[in-house]
Protein backbone atom coordinates (compact mmCIF):
# COMPACT_ATOMS: atom_id res chain seq x y z
CA UNK A 1 0.00 0.00 0.00
CA UNK A 2 1.18 3.49 -0.72
CA UNK A 3 0.13 6.61 1.11
CA UNK A 4 1.23 10.29 -0.03
CA UNK A 5 1.46 12.21 3.72
CA UNK A 6 0.77 16.05 4.41
CA UNK A 7 -0.37 17.27 7.79
CA UNK A 8 -2.51 14.54 7.50
CA UNK A 9 -3.29 11.20 4.89
CA UNK A 10 -3.91 12.55 2.03
CA UNK A 11 -4.15 10.38 -0.54
CA UNK A 12 -3.57 6.54 -0.66
CA UNK A 13 -3.20 3.67 -3.50
CA UNK A 14 -2.50 0.16 -3.42
CA UNK A 15 -4.22 -2.91 -2.14
CA UNK A 16 -5.38 -3.55 1.93
CA UNK A 17 -6.21 -7.06 2.23
CA UNK A 18 -8.46 -8.33 -0.54
CA UNK A 19 -9.56 -4.66 -1.13
CA UNK A 20 -7.63 -1.65 -3.30
CA UNK A 21 -8.26 1.81 -3.11
CA UNK A 22 -9.43 3.51 -6.56
CA UNK A 23 -11.35 6.78 -7.07
CA UNK A 24 -14.38 7.61 -9.65
CA UNK A 25 -15.56 11.40 -9.73
CA UNK A 26 -16.71 11.49 -6.19
CA UNK A 27 -13.51 10.52 -4.59
CA UNK A 28 -11.67 7.98 -3.08
CA UNK A 29 -13.10 4.93 -1.89
CA UNK A 30 -12.47 0.90 -1.67
CA UNK A 31 -13.37 -1.70 -4.06
CA UNK A 32 -12.88 -5.45 -3.92
CA UNK A 33 -9.63 -6.57 -5.91
CA UNK A 34 -10.37 -8.06 -9.57
CA UNK A 35 -8.22 -10.46 -11.84
CA UNK A 36 -8.46 -9.23 -15.43
CA UNK A 37 -10.85 -11.94 -17.20
CA UNK A 38 -7.81 -11.61 -20.31
CA UNK A 39 -4.59 -10.75 -18.90
CA UNK A 40 -2.77 -11.81 -22.13
CA UNK A 41 -5.51 -11.12 -25.01
CA UNK A 42 -4.17 -10.40 -28.35
CA UNK A 43 -4.40 -6.71 -27.46
CA UNK A 44 -2.19 -6.51 -24.43
CA UNK A 45 0.14 -8.62 -25.67
CA UNK A 46 0.74 -6.67 -28.77
CA UNK A 47 1.06 -4.10 -26.81
CA UNK A 48 3.57 -5.09 -24.31
CA UNK A 49 5.80 -6.44 -27.55
CA UNK A 50 5.85 -2.72 -28.78
CA UNK A 51 6.58 -1.24 -25.75
CA UNK A 52 9.56 -3.76 -25.26
CA UNK A 53 10.60 -3.05 -29.24
CA UNK A 54 10.63 0.80 -28.94
CA UNK A 55 11.82 0.76 -25.44
CA UNK A 56 15.49 -1.21 -27.12
CA UNK A 57 15.01 0.87 -30.28
CA UNK A 58 15.87 3.97 -28.41
CA UNK A 59 19.28 2.83 -28.04
CA UNK A 60 19.81 2.90 -31.47
CA UNK A 61 18.75 6.81 -32.06
CA UNK A 62 21.24 8.78 -32.97
CA UNK A 63 22.27 11.37 -30.16
CA UNK A 64 20.98 14.05 -31.76
CA UNK A 65 17.78 12.17 -31.56
CA UNK A 66 17.64 11.85 -28.73
CA UNK A 67 18.18 14.94 -27.31
CA UNK A 68 15.18 15.58 -29.89
CA UNK A 69 13.04 13.73 -27.86
CA UNK A 70 14.17 14.76 -24.32
CA UNK A 71 13.54 18.28 -25.40
CA UNK A 72 10.45 17.70 -26.65
CA UNK A 73 9.78 15.81 -23.10
CA UNK A 74 10.72 18.81 -21.59
CA UNK A 75 7.65 20.93 -22.77
CA UNK A 76 5.08 18.57 -21.88
CA UNK A 77 3.25 18.31 -17.87
CA UNK A 78 1.64 15.37 -17.06
CA UNK A 79 -0.15 14.84 -13.11
CA UNK A 80 0.95 11.71 -11.43
CA UNK A 81 -1.77 9.56 -9.38
CA UNK A 82 -1.61 12.21 -6.37
CA UNK A 83 -1.87 15.53 -8.36
CA UNK A 84 2.03 15.99 -8.77
CA UNK A 85 3.18 17.39 -11.81
CA UNK A 86 6.39 15.86 -13.50
CA UNK A 87 7.96 16.12 -17.30
CA UNK A 88 8.17 12.56 -18.62
CA UNK A 89 11.76 11.58 -20.37
CA UNK A 90 12.72 11.41 -24.16
CA UNK A 91 12.85 7.91 -23.82
CA UNK A 92 9.33 7.34 -22.21
CA UNK A 93 7.97 9.53 -24.78
CA UNK A 94 9.57 8.20 -27.78
CA UNK A 95 7.76 4.99 -26.41
CA UNK A 96 4.24 6.63 -26.00
CA UNK A 97 4.00 7.69 -29.13
CA UNK A 98 5.50 4.85 -31.08
CA UNK A 99 3.20 2.31 -29.45
CA UNK A 100 -0.15 4.79 -30.04
CA UNK A 101 0.81 5.01 -33.57
CA UNK A 102 1.60 1.42 -33.80
CA UNK A 103 -2.41 1.06 -32.84
CA UNK A 104 -2.77 2.50 -36.67
CA UNK A 105 0.01 0.47 -38.40
CA UNK A 106 1.89 3.44 -38.53
CA UNK A 107 5.50 3.54 -39.10
CA UNK A 108 8.01 4.24 -36.44
CA UNK A 109 8.85 7.97 -35.31
CA UNK A 110 12.42 8.01 -34.48
CA UNK A 111 12.71 11.68 -35.33
CA UNK A 112 11.20 13.84 -32.50
CA UNK A 113 8.14 15.82 -33.59
CA UNK A 114 8.95 19.87 -33.87
CA UNK A 115 6.42 20.44 -31.19
CA UNK A 116 3.44 19.43 -29.29
CA UNK A 117 0.65 18.41 -31.79
CA UNK A 118 -3.36 19.39 -31.01
CA UNK A 119 -6.12 17.31 -30.77
CA UNK A 120 -9.25 18.30 -32.13
CA UNK A 121 -12.45 16.62 -29.45
CA UNK A 122 -15.36 15.34 -31.17
CA UNK A 123 -18.06 17.99 -30.72
CA UNK A 124 -21.16 15.77 -31.33
CA UNK A 125 -19.65 12.89 -29.37
CA UNK A 126 -23.37 11.48 -28.93
CA UNK A 127 -22.98 7.68 -29.19
CA UNK A 128 -26.03 5.03 -30.11
CA UNK A 129 -26.70 1.05 -30.14
CA UNK A 130 -29.47 -0.40 -31.67
CA UNK A 131 -30.24 -3.73 -32.37
CA UNK A 132 -32.05 -4.32 -35.61
CA UNK A 133 -35.03 -6.38 -35.92
CA UNK A 134 -32.61 -9.28 -38.22
CA UNK A 135 -30.42 -9.13 -35.18
CA UNK A 136 -27.31 -6.99 -36.38
CA UNK A 137 -26.37 -4.49 -33.99
CA UNK A 138 -25.65 -0.88 -34.95
CA UNK A 139 -23.14 2.07 -33.29
CA UNK A 140 -22.67 5.01 -34.35
CA UNK A 141 -20.81 7.71 -33.11
CA UNK A 142 -22.53 10.44 -33.53
CA UNK A 143 -25.66 12.00 -35.00
CA UNK A 144 -24.57 14.05 -38.15
CA UNK A 145 -22.07 13.39 -40.51
CA UNK A 146 -18.30 15.59 -39.09
CA UNK A 147 -15.31 15.39 -40.82
CA UNK A 148 -12.73 13.63 -38.08
CA UNK A 149 -9.94 16.35 -37.56
CA UNK A 150 -8.16 13.66 -35.80
CA UNK A 151 -7.50 10.08 -35.77
CA UNK A 152 -9.51 8.27 -33.12
CA UNK A 153 -8.88 5.26 -30.49
CA UNK A 154 -12.42 3.39 -30.43
CA UNK A 155 -13.41 1.88 -26.94
CA UNK A 156 -16.07 0.28 -25.58
CA UNK A 157 -17.65 -1.99 -22.72
CA UNK A 158 -19.25 -5.21 -22.34
CA UNK A 159 -22.96 -4.89 -21.62
CA UNK A 160 -23.54 -3.86 -18.45
CA UNK A 161 -26.96 -3.50 -15.99
CA UNK A 162 -29.32 -0.75 -17.00
CA UNK A 163 -29.13 0.93 -13.44
CA UNK A 164 -25.02 1.20 -14.10
CA UNK A 165 -23.83 5.21 -14.06
CA UNK A 166 -20.20 5.31 -13.35
CA UNK A 167 -17.71 3.52 -16.00
CA UNK A 168 -14.70 2.06 -14.27
CA UNK A 169 -12.02 3.14 -17.07
CA UNK A 170 -10.74 -0.67 -16.71
CA UNK A 171 -13.67 -1.60 -18.36
CA UNK A 172 -13.12 -0.07 -21.75
CA UNK A 173 -11.66 -2.20 -24.47
CA UNK A 174 -10.42 -0.81 -27.93
CA UNK A 175 -12.82 -2.45 -30.23
CA UNK A 176 -10.89 -0.32 -33.39
CA UNK A 177 -9.66 2.61 -35.12
CA UNK A 178 -10.57 5.53 -37.02
CA UNK A 179 -8.54 7.66 -39.56
CA UNK A 180 -9.13 11.06 -40.47
CA UNK A 181 -12.43 11.39 -42.30
CA UNK A 182 -16.07 11.79 -42.22
CA UNK A 183 -16.81 8.63 -39.66
CA UNK A 184 -19.15 9.59 -37.26
CA UNK A 185 -21.95 8.22 -38.83
CA UNK A 186 -19.93 5.04 -39.60
CA UNK A 187 -21.82 1.65 -38.16
CA UNK A 188 -18.82 0.18 -36.33
CA UNK A 189 -21.61 -2.50 -34.77
CA UNK A 190 -19.31 -5.08 -36.29
CA UNK A 191 -16.27 -4.18 -34.15
CA UNK A 192 -18.55 -4.47 -31.22
CA UNK A 193 -20.01 -7.30 -31.96
CA UNK A 194 -16.60 -9.37 -32.79
CA UNK A 195 -15.75 -8.30 -29.29
CA UNK A 196 -18.37 -8.61 -27.02
CA UNK A 197 -21.59 -9.88 -29.28
CA UNK A 198 -24.78 -8.68 -29.78
CA UNK A 199 -25.75 -6.94 -26.45
CA UNK A 200 -30.23 -7.13 -25.20
CA UNK A 201 -31.85 -4.35 -25.69
CA UNK A 202 -32.18 -2.55 -22.85
CA UNK A 203 -28.57 -2.82 -21.07
CA UNK A 204 -26.11 -0.25 -20.94
CA UNK A 205 -22.64 0.11 -22.70
CA UNK A 206 -19.67 2.71 -22.31
CA UNK A 207 -18.19 3.82 -25.09
CA UNK A 208 -15.00 6.00 -24.70
CA UNK A 209 -13.18 8.02 -27.92
CA UNK A 210 -9.59 9.49 -27.74
CA UNK A 211 -8.24 11.66 -30.63
CA UNK A 212 -5.34 11.29 -31.67
CA UNK A 213 -2.44 13.61 -33.65
CA UNK A 214 -0.19 12.04 -37.05
CA UNK A 215 2.62 11.96 -34.41
CA UNK A 216 0.74 9.99 -31.82
CA UNK A 217 -0.01 12.33 -29.02
CA UNK A 218 -3.33 11.51 -27.48
CA UNK A 219 -6.09 13.98 -26.56
CA UNK A 220 -8.68 14.05 -23.56
CA UNK A 221 -11.32 11.33 -23.39
CA UNK A 222 -14.24 11.41 -24.05
CA UNK A 223 -16.97 8.74 -22.55
CA UNK A 224 -20.91 8.30 -22.35
CA UNK A 225 -23.17 5.44 -21.14
CA UNK A 226 -25.45 4.43 -24.29
CA UNK A 227 -28.62 2.18 -23.41
CA UNK A 228 -29.06 -0.24 -26.02
CA UNK A 229 -32.46 -0.19 -27.81
CA UNK A 230 -34.21 -2.94 -29.77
Amino acid sequence: MKAKLNSLLDDVSGKFGDNVFARNPSGLYLRKNTVPEQPNSERQMNVRDRFSIFAARWATLAEEQRVGWNGLAGQITKTGKYGDLYNPTGHRLYIALNATRGEFALAELDDAPLAIEPTVPVADFAPTLNVTVAGELELKLGAAATALASKLLIFATEPMSAGRSVIPDASFRLITTADTGDLLNADLGDAYESKFGVPAGGVKVGVKIIPVSDSGFQGTPQSSLVIVTA
